[in-house]
């Protein structure tokens, strides 16, 4: 039996939630207090979090950010009030949460949310166990999986050409170390090339287009201007 923990300040919205996923055979743990939830999200394993954004002194956006922050990949949903905004969901999924839902929502959706995210999670457990190939950076913004060969960004493929991978592959492989374009041609291109070598810069601005989560600021390929590209050593 799945645990479902529910964070809300509000106790009607507490209890009615823990109704609805008590009645589909969810194990459910509550708090109304933000911090205590916090506590019991650290000490009692819950498979998913159920999390309201707007709580006074501990809001929603900062418990999940503290949360990813000492590395708990526990899967988180906002359940808010707040509306269905893109930009709001967009600053949830940055914070770290994996999904977001507005007040009020149907049981049946809500339902089918937890269980996704429980797929997702025990996929995550498997293939965490089964390989080690599988490199997750930022609670799952983006995952460079060396099996597929393939990069994902919250479990959701980029579609990345095999140069493009293999690219992104190695400035992973010597993070925290500038590459320069010529070693990049000779490495990843497999031959020494005499030609343009902006052949490396234009695979790279079609890389960062596809795995980036902000366009304008950089996040996994950084550069050195006058020197090279290197993927950072300090991504968690």
């Amino acid at each position: 039996m799945s645990k479902i923990l529910i964070v809300d300040d509000d106790p009607a919205v507490v209890n009615s939630t823990a109704d609805m996923l008590s009645a589909f055979s969810f194990d459910v743990i509550t708090s109304t207090d933000p911090r205590k939830g916090f506590e019991m999200a650290t000490s009692q394993a819950p498979d998913v979090i159920i999390l309201d954004w707007m709580m006074p002194g501990y809001s929603g956006m900062q418990f999940v950010s503290d949360f990813r922050k000492q590395g708990y990949q526990t899967p988180v949903l906002f359940l808010t009030g707040k509306g269905e905004l893109d930009t709001d969901q967009v600053e949830a999924l940055r914070a770290g949460a994996d999904d977001y839902l507005a007040k009020p929502c149907s049981a049946q959706l809500l339902r089918e949310r937890i269980r996704a995210m429980i797929r997702r999670s025990e996929y995550n457990s498997k293939k965490t166990d089964n390989t080690s190939n599988r490199h997750v950076y930022c609670g799952g913004e983006l995952i460079i999986d060396g099996d597929q060969m393939q990069a994902f960004k919250h479990e959701v493929s980029c579609d990345l050409t095999n140069r493009e991978f293999q690219l992104l592959q190695y400035l992973e492989q010597n993070c925290g170390r500038v590459c320069p374009r010529s070693e990049l041609l000779k490495q990843v291109w497999k031959f020494d090339f005499l030609g343009d070598e902006r052949t490396v810069d234009v695979t790279i601005k079609r890389t960062r287009q596809k795995i980036e989560p902000d366009q304008k600021n950089f996040k996994y390929i950084l550069t050195r201007r006058g020197f090279g590209y290197f993927f950072p050593n300090d991504l968690t």
